[in-house]
């Protein structure tokens, strides 16, 4: 199988990754720590516009009609830049209007105008939160700064209500570009649907974006080694930094080309796609978070300052692991039902 992107799809990401260059500079997120909107209206819509939104969506459906193969390349993108924002949510809750045939509200998220917060379950005392035609009980929410919807998660069904239904608690966040907050919910959704293959999506997103963190601080800590001298040489040279540059390539390679195999089974349809996207969602977590630690190690004592960018992909990789779901007992489940060979 050709893991590699097309002409086509190259060129999304060349221009993706323009605008992250420009509008997401990694040097210039600090300047939005805290802030419970991390984007402002005008930069949202701006994203909407490129049709980051849409990829997944259907021409039908207003959509530009592409698939979770292109979604998928747009969040590895997403990973490698530390972008923040509620992408995550917008692009499954635009799938989840679709399935369910709301038009309108289709349109609102395409365009930008109503901004998705990613709500999933909090187990309590009480028991595991319901999600359906109502949405009852407590969940985290991530990303609700200028958001009037909620997407609502918990592994086999997904639904969008209004934020405005819930009762917030503003929460310390790991990740001071993701802000977060306890939403409790007794509400009728907007639009529900009884449908893994969100679930699925979700995995497979959230897996590439994993893999974009892998690769970016691979390359960080390479580009580092070639230029820093200790001694009059690069400290590149030294052996011990060698081996753990090359340990990461090797790691965010696998974490890609994992990934990218995950989201073409699911679009194929074939019967491994659950396996494969939670193989690739575990392979990608373990890289983005091995080589990030690694990649703060590797600049010595500026990597561990809050001036440098290295942080920012620690706790990236730390918030996105726990983001739609575990899965290391999911694929143990899966590798446990397998035939045996």
């Amino acid at each position: 199988m050709d893991l590699l992107p097309t002409d086509e799809q190259a060129e999304i990401v060349a221009t993706i990754t323009t605008q992250l260059e420009r509008d997401f500079a990694l040097n210039d997120l600090a300047s939005r720590d805290g802030e419970a909107e991390v984007i402002d209206s005008a930069l949202w819509s701006r994203c909407a516009e490129l049709g980051w939104f849409a990829l997944g969506v259907s021409e039908e459906d207003g959509g530009v009609g592409y698939t979770l193969a292109e979604e998928s390349l747009l969040f590895e993108a997403l990973g490698a830049h530390a972008t923040p924002g509620p992408f995550l949510a917008t692009v499954l809750a635009a799938r989840v209007a679709a399935s369910g045939g709301d038009a309108p509200l289709l349109a609102a998220v395409l365009s930008g105008e109503r901004r998705v917060a990613l709500a999933e379950p909090e187990p309590t005392t009480d028991g595991h939160p319901d999600v359906g035609t109502v949405v009852r009980g407590t969940f985290r929410l991530s990303d609700f700064g200028g958001a009037e919807l909620a997407l609502v998660l918990d592994g086999r069904h997904a639904a969008v209500v209004d934020l405005a239904t819930a009762t917030l608690r503003v929460e310390p966040s790991l990740d001071p570009l993701i802000p977060l907050a306890t939403a409790t919910f007794d509400t009728a959704a907007l639009c529900s649907v009884d449908d893994r293959t969100i679930s699925l999506a979700a995995t497979v997103l959230v897996a590439a974006e994993l893999a974009g963190i892998a690769r970016a601080t691979a390359e960080q800590s390479t580009e580092y080694a070639k230029v820093r001298e200790q001694f009059g040489r690069p400290v590149g040279s030294f052996q011990a930094l060698k081996h753990r540059c090359a340990d990461m390539a090797v790691r965010a390679d696998a974490a890609v080309n994992l990934s990218r195999l995950a989201a073409l089974a699911v679009v194929a349809g074939d019967v491994d796609a659950r396996f494969q996207a939670e193989a690739a969602r575990v392979v990608a977590g373990d890289a983005a978070i091995s080589n990030s630690h690694a990649n703060v190690q590797n600049h010595g004592g500026i990597g561990f300052t809050l001036e440098h960018t290295a942080h920012r992909y620690v706790t990236r990789a730390q918030f996105r692991t726990r983001t739609a779901g575990t899965h290391r007992g999911h694929l143990g489940e899966l590798l446990a039902a397998s035939p045996s060979t």
